[in-house]
């Protein structure tokens, strides 16, 4: 800061003196620019601004995917392993509604993460939190190796959802806060990526492996994590939180790849001043979530969301996806549609990141909500007419695998994917912690319904209701959210927060 404020002094000096050769002889005006130009080369080489790299953030950025990585492979493992639990070939018996609780008790694990991650966030840092919450992952999958009866399944699955809700919430908050802004957003969306990959991951690894190695292979994941991510720098914000500026600077040229300090400091002292003001504001963020206007409204959009994608049968489809495609009686086997499956999620999640900001949040809200409504009925019409009206589908075989992976694509394309995008954008920085976990619990709440009470309605009304039910949810869903939500694209944040909170209107006088 003092050579700065030097360097300006100098050339302010430099610009109202009258200037002169070496003899005392005043200099003509046109070689006024040269000597500025000359002392601004002397000043770039006094401080010379680094370019820096972004291969770090991005590296880190992939590591810590890892972690929710290895999240969509315990979401996905229900896939090709009940089945076979539920099957004569399984080492103790498996009912289809102990099946159903296996499948719903990760979810549960996934709300109490969300009360403890909060703690550990500011207090272990968010690197070594997502270290900590990388152990109950790996305890699960131990668990699962081990199961010699259901209500070690049960441990396992609740277990490892404690580690899925923790890994959730404090790589959101890492990924945010090791990120350039001009990549934060490319970032942002390797989380819903990761997720389906993991998911391809085991549901592949399963369809070729048997259960017991499909469990171990599956540990390979948060291993590598571990592995990998222990190496990764801690986000300056935390270091900044802890009142450790000197670590903080370390950290931000460790991150952009610079050596000299000077090129973060003008950095870091924003940095500072952004914790400084979340500090104040802290105490008070539950209240400031709910007790304000335009943060009621943006939560009730993220709700909305969350609501619109469980409710749509998403759990339950994850869940016993290769059970769902054997109902259709085509000749491509279960196990390999839902590899196929898993590959067109990955794409569209691809695709969703581009056309995010080129379409706008509510056209693709709109069109992925209400074709993925629309593809969950075909879904259940193609179960009436095999099951209720005894037609021969046997032409059509194919209609159900096309209409699910239709509905997964559309999921990966908009309703799924938007939360994430929304979270950032809606809330001010001050309550972003309260939003993530309050999504994340009501989430996996309504998750856990979904997953536990499919087989049952199966049962009780046939699977061609249940898929018009989860079509009917995700078009009113989708609706609603559509009537509550602002267009966010190309908005700064302060005119996204005048649309959701407008100034009162003054009433003339009388």
């Amino acid at each position: 800061m003092h050579l700065k404020i030097f360097s300006c002094w100098r050339i302010s000096t430099a610009a109202s003196a009258t200037p002169e050769d070496d003899s005392g002889t005043p200099k003509a005006a046109g070689n006024r620019d040269t000597d500025a130009k000359k002392l601004q080369e002397m000043e770039s080489q006094e401080v010379p601004r680094e370019r820096g790299s972004q291969w770090l953030q991005f590296t880190a950025a992939v590591s810590a995917c890892l972690g929710v990585m290895a999240c969509g492979g315990h979401l996905g493992w229900t896939s090709p392993a009940l089945p076979y639990l539920t099957g004569p070939d399984s080492e103790f018996p498996v009912t289809k509604g102990e099946g159903a609780w296996v499948a719903s008790l990760y979810t549960l694990g996934g709300i109490l993460a969300s009360f403890i991650s909060g703690a550990c966030v500011d207090r272990l840092g968010r690197k070594f939190s997502l270290l900590a919450f990388a152990l109950p992952q790996l305890a699960g999958w131990g668990l699962v190796v081990a199961a010699k009866s259901v209500i070690t399944l049960y441990v396992a699955r609740f277990v490892a959802g404690i580690g899925h809700g923790g890994i959730y919430n404090v790589a959101v908050i890492y990924l945010g806060e090791i990120a350039d802004k001009n990549i934060r957003g490319a970032l942002g969306t390797f989380l819903k990526m990761s997720t389906n990959v993991g998911t391809l991951f085991v549901t592949a690894v399963g369809a070729y492996l048997p259960y017991w190695q499909l469990n171990l292979v599956s540990m390979v994941v948060p291993l590598t994590f571990v592995a990998t991510f222990v190496f990764m720098p801690e986000t300056p914000y935390f270091f900044l939180i802890k009142g450790r500026d000197a670590d903080a600077e370390r950290a931000l040229m460790r991150l952009r790849r610079v050596v000299k300090p000077e090129s973060v400091r003008a950095d870091v002292a924003s940095m500072k001043e952004a914790v400084i003001e979340g500090q104040r504001s802290t105490r008070n963020a539950l209240f400031e979530l709910v007790g304000t206007r335009g943060n009621r409204r943006a939560l009730l959009i993220l709700l909305g969301l969350k609501a619109t994608q469980q409710f749509s049968g998403h759990m339950a489809i994850v869940a016993y996806t290769q059970e769902i495609f054997s109902h259709s009686g085509s000749a491509l086997a279960p196990s390999e549609a839902v590899i196929v499956l898993g590959g067109a999620q990955l794409v569209a999640g691809v695709i969703a990141a581009g056309l995010v900001d080129r379409l706008g949040r509510r056209p693709l809200m709109m069109a992925s909500g209400i074709t993925a409504a629309l593809a969950l009925g075909v879904e259940g019409l193609f179960f009436y007419l095999k099951y209720e009206a005894q037609a021969d589908v046997s032409s059509f075989t194919w209609l159900p695998i096309v209409a699910l992976i239709t509905y997964e694509v559309m999921v990966a394309l908009g309703i799924g994917t938007l939360p994430y995008v929304l979270l950032g954008e809606l809330f001010p920085t001050n309550v972003k912690g309260p939003a993530v976990a309050c999504g994340i619990i009501v989430g996996s709440f309504f998750a856990f319904i979904v997953g536990l009470g499919y087989q049952s309605l199966n049962s009780v009304a046939g699977i061609h209701t249940t898929f018009w039910i989860f079509s009917v949810c995700c078009a009113a869903g989708t609706l609603f959210v559509f009537w509550i939500s602002p267009e966010t694209k190309g908005k700064t944040l302060e005119e996204i927060q005048r649309e959701l909170n407008p100034p009162a209107k003054i009433l003339p006088g009388p």
